[in-house]
């Protein structure tokens, strides 16, 4: 039987020829792609891992997989051809073949289920589509009352149905992935096939055109002419169909004539269905799709509503995040610092509002400079941001020491906040590779205006030196805060809520001390957080980075749990595995001032004096192991990492003068405290 079937799977591969279809392999993937599409398929698992359009560098989705009867399996034998990649697995009752290749814009999976048994077997399918790293603008369970699934991005959309039928089952959507359900009875010996198609489109409206030409539905065609005040083509703006209710049925990107196109199964009645447009700060009052015939939009002046922000700095390259107040196509330019030359060009070719663009393939250890453009692709203005520099990482074997920079909560005090950010930049001394930044970096981490702020503060610092933040309480865990800021994967809410990194000698771990103990997430955490201990001790020093300490002496708001020795609830679950993987350093914000603990050979430091009102009560008894805190200061905090040593030096630049007008405070130039730690 086995060898019936792989001989018939062999065949199989050999009578489909698809021409311009390339399969190859890449590391641990294949990669299967044509001028339309390029899909990466993990070689254990035999799952789909990226999907992207050619040209575009943004999967449309997480990962993908499918579950037979609640089994997940893994495959044994793997067959690669010209045009496809297939896969066979086996459990004691089935043999398994899923055979993926694309026909233009479409991913086919067949997949062919054989009983291998001698009794009739029900078995339940259930397709999971993965999104959760990414930002949807639109999702939908249905097309025309069939299940299918439509997902809509700011680069692209995909359609998933079933070949074998206009419908699933059933299909079941949230916010971070969606599951098909499929039944089947096979009889003993037999086998069934399920085919199903991912659909790759500029838009959701287009691929319901797809399906309804697909499975012979009729349709009316509405068509509007998207015209803009400032005479540029309006193609590339999203426009919303939605009914009488305000709930969006579809989505649209204008093509290159400047129209926007629904198509509507006749057995709907949309008589009263609007239309609008819905592009970041591009937005319309919604018309009538019956009486009106053009939809106008007044362009405002488009400026870096986030200004550039440097994250990720690895040893080929960096990323560079800015937000832009009316989406548009935006190119960096890298230049060599010794000649002034450009040697590359990093182009975005969507017009977004979010831009987060990864720049690699140069040198290590290197300096470069760099610029925004940002091109009047709506407005009458284009953009140009300063020239600045950033430099790449060098090999970790060839970093001897290295200095980095930590300063916490500075939250609505925009002022004070750029004030530090001056300090730090004005000292000469000062050389580091990147800031920490341990949580509330704003006021209300919900609102844009806030995030405006922090990014104006930040950008004489940020435009030359990557950041890596932790989430605090006043963040709100906002789509905004994961919006903005490329950062490097982890896990949790898009595979950045926490997450680690390397640099020299050193591990550094950032966690959201947020989560509660009864959410799910908690317990997701504390695994990743000893796996990713226990996976990096090779490294000489562990910093863990999260925002709410473990102990204060701090009764600003009356006595706390961090006042006794049992702590913040986190305590209990992470001190242990701190001391059992020999963590050397924590650094927390959320306190308004600077206090040192040292226990269990750790060293515990909380920094709150990057701009936030200051705490001026500390009343609570200090504990054993507490060492020093310092009121009604702004600071920061440089370490120093060498081989065997962390040289830590408290920096205070500005004393507040009373606490009654904490925007009045006197320039400073003062240590606050200094020490080392030593590691043999």
């Amino acid at each position: 039987m086995r060898k019936l079937f792989l001989l018939s799977l062999i065949m199989l591969i050999s009578l489909i020829s698809l021409p311009n279809n390339q399969a190859s392999q890449i590391n641990n993937s294949f990669l299967l792609s044509n001028e339309y599409l390029e899909v990466e398929i993990s070689k254990e698992t035999g799952f789909i891992e990226s999907l992207k359009q050619k040209g575009i560098d943004k999967s449309l989705f997480s990962s993908h997989r499918f579950i037979i009867s609640g089994i997940e399996f893994k495959n044994e034998i793997i067959e690669l051809s010209e045009n496809s990649i297939s896969f066979l697995s086996t459990t004691d009752d089935y043999t398994i073949m899923t055979k993926y290749y694309l026909e233009h814009n479409e991913v086919v999976i067949m997949t062919k289920i054989t009983n291998k048994t001698n009794t009739n077997k029900k078995i339940q399918i259930n397709e999971i589509i993965d999104y959760s790293d990414t930002y949807p603008f639109f999702r939908s369970p249905k097309i025309f009352e069939n299940y299918a699934f439509l997902l809509q991005q700011d680069y692209g959309s995909l359609g998933y149905f079933n070949l074998n039928s206009s419908s699933f089952q059933r299909l079941i959507s949230n916010d971070a992935f969606t599951t098909s359900i499929s039944f089947f009875n096979i009889n003993p010996n037999e086998a069934i096939e399920l085919n199903r198609t991912v659909t790759v489109d500029r838009s959701v409206s287009e691929i319901e055109k797809k399906y309804f030409d697909k499975f012979n539905i009729p349709y009316n065609t509405i068509e509007k002419d998207i015209i803009l005040n400032t005479e540029k083509s309006s193609q590339g703006i999203r426009v919303i169909l939605e009914d009488e209710l305000n709930k969006i049925l579809s989505v649209q990107i204008v093509d290159d004539k400047g129209k926007a196109k629904f198509y509507i199964p006749l057995e709907k009645n949309y008589q009263n269905y609007k239309m609008k447009v819905d592009h970041g700060n591009l937005k319309t009052e919604p018309i009538d799709i019956l009486t009106s015939k053009d939809i106008f939009i007044e362009v405002p002046e488009n400026y870096f509503y986030y200004k550039p922000f440097l994250t990720v700095k690895k040893e080929d390259g960096i990323t560079v995040n800015f937000r832009t107040f009316v989406p548009a196509r935006s190119k960096i330019s890298v230049y060599s610092l010794k000649e002034n030359s450009i040697i590359m060009e990093v182009q975005n070719n969507l017009p977004l509002e979010y831009h987060n663009i990864e720049i690699s393939t140069l040198n290590s250890n290197t300096t470069y400079y760099y610029v925004v453009n940002v091109e009047d692709t709506y407005t009458i203005n284009k953009l140009e941001s300063e020239k600045k520099t950033f430099s790449t990482k060098p090999l970790d074997k060839d970093i001897k020491s290295f200095q980095f920079v930590v300063y916490g909560d500075t939250q609505i005090y925009d002022e004070r906040h750029t004030f530090v950010v001056e300090k730090i930049l004005e000292n000469e001394e000062l050389k580091p590779i990147f800031i920490i930044k341990p949580g509330d970096h704003t006021e209300e981490g919900t609102s844009e205006n806030s995030w405006h702020n922090f990014f104006e503060s930040t950008y004489p610092l940020s435009s030359q030196i990557p950041y890596y933040l932790a989430l605090g309480n006043h963040e709100r865990n906002s789509l905004l805060y994961y919006r903005a800021f490329a950062l490097p994967k982890g896990g949790g809410d898009y595979s950045k809520r926490w997450y680690s990194f390397d640099y020299g000698n050193a591990h550094f771990i950032i966690l959201d001390s947020n989560i509660l103990e009864s959410s799910s997430l908690y317990k997701k955490q504390m695994e990743w957080l000893e796996n990713d201990l226990k996976d990096n001790q090779d490294k000489k020093f562990t910093f863990v980075i999260f925002h709410h300490p473990f102990w204060t002496t701090a009764t600003e708001y009356g006595s706390m749990e961090e006042n006794s020795p049992q702590g913040h609830f986190n305590t209990k679950n992470w001190l242990p595995l701190f001391k059992k993987y020999n963590v050397d350093v924590v650094i927390n914000g959320h306190i308004h001032a600077y206090e040192r603990h040292f226990r269990d050979g750790i060293m515990f430091i909380t920094t709150g004096g990057g701009g936030a009102k200051l705490n001026t009560s500390h009343e609570a008894n200090p504990l054993p192991w507490h060492v020093k805190h310092v009121l009604g200061k702004l600071h920061y905090i440089l370490f120093e990492v060498f081989e065997d040593s962390i040289k830590v030096t408290v920096k205070a630049v500005g004393e507040i003068d009373n606490p009654l007008f904490p925007n009045e405070y006197t320039e400073i130039n003062e240590i606050i405290d200094e020490f080392y730690i030593y590691k043999k």
